[in-house]
């Protein structure tokens, strides 16, 4: 009778091992066919956006417009970007909220592109220039902000045209 007792004994935890196993593999099943339990696009956006707080003191400010917005603005040209394609300006009169920003040259093709870079005009680098820039402000960006901009995302703006005003 004894030996009965002893078998069924190890009957029942050799049922309770499987079982546990098969709880353990179902849920191991269900959960690899599930999707991530976060967005990944969301994880993307906010390391970028850690990113950016770390570089820009305005980074909530930080966007790329869908529409760029035609600007004609009164500036002093501060001082060269990359190569001199782009430059740092500051308007005329002095804008409370943006007073400077980063403006970008045509390219050799007509475009922005870095690779077939076109440095501004040297007669528009003169200092003590008071310019006249037309374009398109395209959106408010980490632009050299540890460097030249004082931590700040600052606007961007593909240039269309310069002229001297003075």
């Amino acid at each position: 009778m004894i030996s009965k007792v002893k078998d069924v004994k190890k009957m029942k935890n050799t049922l309770i091992i499987i079982f546990s196993l098969l709880i353990i593999i179902t849920a191991f099943v269900y959960l690899t066919n599930q999707p991530p339990f976060f967005n990944k696009k969301e994880a993307s956006n906010q390391e970028a956006q850690e990113v950016s707080i770390a570089w820009c003191d305005n980074s909530d400010e930080a966007e790329d417009f869908e529409n760029p917005i035609p600007v004609v603005w009164t500036v002093k040209m501060d001082g060269c970007l990359a190569s001199c394609q782009g430059a740092s300006f500051t308007k005329i009169p002095k804008d409370e909220k943006y007073p400077r920003f980063s403006g970008y040259y045509p390219d050799t093709k007509g475009g922005y592109n870095i690779e077939d870079w076109n440095p501004i005009p040297e007669e528009f680098q003169e200092k003590g220039l008071i310019l006249k820039i037309t374009g398109e402000w395209v959106g408010i960006q980490d632009d050299h902000p540890q460097t030249v901009f004082e931590g700040k995302c600052v606007p961007i703006v593909n240039i269309k045209k310069i002229e001297i005003v003075k």
